[in-house]
């Protein structure tokens, strides 16, 4: 019998910093959903573009150039950023655009993250932790305090070492919905200014807010990058549209990077992005009916876990998730279970870190009947199994 030669090849060694790297739980989740499933699960809203938005789309594909921009984004999109979003900043030199904030925070990170560096980062938060052993750099996690998922700088201060290089921050929050009050982001740019650590803040969800608009760590030093973008507040989660501000002397040697990891972002979502900033009005008027629909939800979802879960949240102040605390089991498994024996797609806890054990991340982008239904059917799912 002769030999399979596709088995008798070696396989090829896997380099180190990927080690261990599997895809997202979230996203190993996501993937379980059939077209009969509810979908509390993936973080992207479910408001539509309306007739304005598909016409300047229409508008940027015809008109629009089909070439590379520079490699920080075509200038006039960043004049418009700086105009209508950063004032304080030079468009030139302190503003790059990236494919998404997630490939802004690669950048980034690989800009200013050495081999043992350590990373101040949220627990529980994104997966921003895989992104910093990529690069080299040693993910430390400071919790949250589940009494409201308060940023607590004397825990968060507790774990500065003589090896933190950065601290990341994200408000409003993902997976928590939470807030960051500015007086506390302000005392977090003094005490990492003096101690010589950069800030990177993940502001990606500042525009969907419920009550009083998030405060932004732009402007709070010399050490600070923001990243926000248009991916979350204009449903363009698949056109990879954010940006990264911060002074001159971080952005520089940032924008050399982004180079190297995708050349410049999408020319045609470049486009359409500065068509929907020069539509002030319009604009203004959207985010308006965005944050209006996604409350609606929220609300639904809070009301359907109070009745069916016997869970009473308080109401996130941004975002548009619930991280619901669940009875005592693995939340991977139950996630899973959800899945397969619910119908509904949940996040379980356990992908945002150690400290969301316990919970499950419920995405409140879906209709007000589907919540309700796919809610339902988790507090069904638990009367069956915990009977």
């Amino acid at each position: 019998m002769k030999p399979d030669p596709v088995a008798a090849k070696p396989a090829f060694r896997i380099a180190s910093r990927f080690e261990g790297v599997d895809i997202s739980i979230v996203r190993q989740i996501s993937a379980l959903a059939t077209p009969l499933t509810i979908n509390l699960g993936l973080g992207e809203s479910n408001v539509l573009p309306d007739d304005t938005l598909r016409a300047l789309a229409i508008r940027a594909a015809h008109s629009g150039s089909w070439r590379y921009t520079p490699n920080a984004g075509s200038q006039s999109l960043r004049n418009a950023i700086g105009e209508h979003l950063a004032p304080g900043l030079d468009p030139a030199t302190e503003i790059c655009v990236t494919a998404g904030t997630q490939e802004g925070l690669y950048s980034i990170l690989q800009t200013f993250v050495d081999q043992g560096d350590e990373v101040l980062v949220p627990d529980p938060g994104f997966l921003y932790d895989v992104l910093i052993r990529i690069a080299g750099g040693e993910p430390r996690y400071y919790p949250l305090d589940p009494a409201g998922w308060r940023l607590d700088l004397d825990e968060l201060t507790k774990r500065i070492t003589d090896r933190t290089r950065a601290i990341l921050v994200n408000s409003p929050s993902n997976p928590t919905g939470a807030v960051i009050d500015e007086p506390t982001l302000r005392a977090l740019a003094e005490i990492t200014e003096e101690r010589g650590i950069l800030v990177i803040s993940d502001e990606v969800y500042s525009e969907i807010y419920y009550e009083n608009k998030p405060a932004s760590m732009l402007g709070m030093g010399d050490h600070i990058i923001v990243l926000g973008g248009m991916s979350k507040s204009h449903s363009m989660t698949g056109l990879r549209l954010g940006w990264a501000l911060g002074h001159q002397s971080l952005m520089t040697p940032v924008i050399r990077a982004h180079q190297y990891v995708t050349t410049c972002a999408s020319t045609f979502s470049q486009t359409l992005a500065e068509l929907v900033l020069q539509n002030r009005e319009w604009n203004t008027a959207w985010l308006h009916r965005v944050r209006s629909q996604l409350r609606a939800q929220r609300d639904a979802a809070l009301e359907a876990v109070d009745e069916h879960l016997h869970v009473p949240l308080p109401k996130p102040a941004g975002a548009f998730y619930l991280f619901v605390p669940v009875p005592a089991c693995q939340s991977l498994p139950l996630a899973r279970a959800l899945v397969e024996e619910a119908s509904v797609v949940t996040i379980p806890g356990i992908a945002f870190g150690a400290g969301g054990e316990g919970f499950l991340r419920i995405a409140c982008a879906a209709s007000i009947g589907d919540i309700h239904k796919g809610i339902g059917a988790i507090g069904n799912y638990f009367a069956k199994t915990l009977m």
